[in-house]
Order: structure tokens, then C-alpha cells, then sequence
């Protein structure tokens, strides 16, 4: 009797997950295969085999069935080691909390999922609809601006602490910690819809993103302090080109 008791928690965790990836999965299909505002939460209940109510305790909205929950929330007392702590790389290591967050979470982890094929293929059905549903986007910029402050603060505190560490020194420390936290939303929300199709971990995901993202503004650094020509500007070519 005491071994069927401890076995219980464990069977319901599992069936609460399957049930999670299954509404995930008829959600998805669903919405790729007639658009996300052509589907209804009550269809995507239907296909799941589940009630509205049962829906509400996993997803607060259809939305995120389509494009997943996005980032966690950031507990200020997680992050204030990152305040503290020196490090070369302060917006690296905020990226690697919040994917192993992600990865550690038997909702959203691909290692932790009940059946890592179906997240596969969820995965790539989310980044399709998003493709053809570019708003929906709104949503993770939403969530991410929800835990914005927690990070600006983080950085700030860092760059604080430790000047030397500061890149930009023209700039004020809550300019900098700004720009930082808008280089961590660019990340955080354009790294799944990039990546999506990838067989990896979210922390692999993010940290992939924020190399090829500083590695695509590196290439850009020339030409900010220069005024181009008008007669090479497009409008003038084209102009020519008329005449």
C-alpha cells in the first residue's frame, strides 16, 4: 500500500504533463492548419478531449498554446547573484538562468517532456505560425516586458558595482543597463522563433542567439559617424534612373 502511495504523485505528475502536450499538439495542428484567428478555444478543447475549465489550468489564453509561455518569471532574489557577482559577461549569464529555468521546467524542458518527438514537431509548428501570424509575436514581447524591470535593475546594479566592466561610458549606467536589457528581449524572443526547428536546450538556443545577434551588429559598427553622399542615396539612384 505505502509503495501504490509513493507511486501516485509521480503517475499524476505524468498524466498532467501528457495532458499539457497533447492540448499543445491539437492546438498547434490546428492553428497551422486553419490560422490562429480561424480557430476557436473551444475547437482546440474538442480535438484535445477536455473541458474548457481543464484548459484554464494549464494555459491562461489561446495564444500560448500557439506560441508556448514564454520566459518565467525572474524571482529578484535568483537574480540579485548576477548584481553582485563580477563576471566578463553579465547579459551571457542572465541568458544561461533563464534557459536552464526553461530547461529544468517539466513544462516547457524538450529533455523533460513525455514525448520529445511531439515537442519536436511542436516546436517547428510554432515557428511556422508565428511566421504567418507575425502579431503574435506581441505576446512573448508582453511577457518578456513583464520581468524587464527585474533585468534592467540586475544589470544596472552590475555595471554599478563593477565600472570596469561598462563597454559604452559616454553613456549613464541606466542607459547602458537599457540598452542591455533590449539586446536580452531581442534574444529571449526572436531566439525560439530562429531556432525553433532545433534539436536543443533552451539555454543552447538563447546563447546561439546572443552570439549570432552580436556577431550580426559587429558587422555594422562602420559608416554611423559618416554621412553618405546624396547622389549615392537609393531615393537619388532612383530618381536617375526615372530620368
Amino acid at each position: 500500500m505505502t509503495e501504490r502511495n509513493t507511486d501516485c504523485p509521480g503517475l499524476r505528475e505524468r498524466k498532467r504533463r501528457e495532458t499539457r502536450l497533447r492540448i499543445e499538439d491539437c492546438g498547434t495542428e490546428l492553428i497551422l492548419e486553419r490560422g490562429f484567428d480561424h480557430v476557436t478555444l473551444e475547437e482546440i478543447c474538442e480535438k484535445a478531449g477536455i473541458s474548457r475549465r481543464t484548459f484554464f489550468n494549464y494555459f491562461e489564453s489561446k495564444d500560448q498554446v500557439a506560441t508556448g509561455t514564454g520566459v518565467p518569471l525572474l524571482d529578484p532574489e535568483e537574480l540579485d547573484v548576477f548584481a553582485t557577482a563580477d563576471s566578463d559577461n553579465v547579459v551571457r549569464d542572465i541568458l544561461r538562468y533563464i534557459g536552464e529555468r526553461v530547461d529544468n521546467d517539466p513544462d516547457t524542458s524538450l529533455t523533460l517532456s513525455p514525448d520529445r518527438e511531439t515537442s519536436l514537431r511542436i516546436r517547428a509548428r510554432r515557428r511556422r505560425i508565428i511566421k504567418e501570424t507575425p502579431y503574435l509575436m506581441l505576446a512573448g514581447l508582453y511577457r518578456f516586458d513583464q520581468l524587464a524591470g527585474t533585468a534592467m535593475e540586475t544589470i544596472r546594479r552590475h555595471l554599478t558595482a563593477f565600472p570596469e566592466r561598462r563597454r559604452l561610458h559616454h553613456l549613464t549606467v541606466e542607459q547602458e543597463a537599457t540598452f542591455l536589457t533590449s539586446f536580452l528581449r531581442q534574444v529571449i524572443v526572436t531566439g525560439p522563433l530562429i531556432y525553433s526547428a532545433d534539436d536543443i536546450s533552451r539555454v543552447e538556443m538563447l546563447l546561439k542567439a546572443g552570439r549570432d545577434l552580436t556577431s550580426l551588429a559587429d558587422g555594422y559598427q562602420d559608416g554611423w559617424d559618416t554621412r553618405s553622399s546624396p547622389d549615392s542615396h537609393p531615393s537619388t539612384l532612383l530618381e536617375q534612373e526615372e530620368h
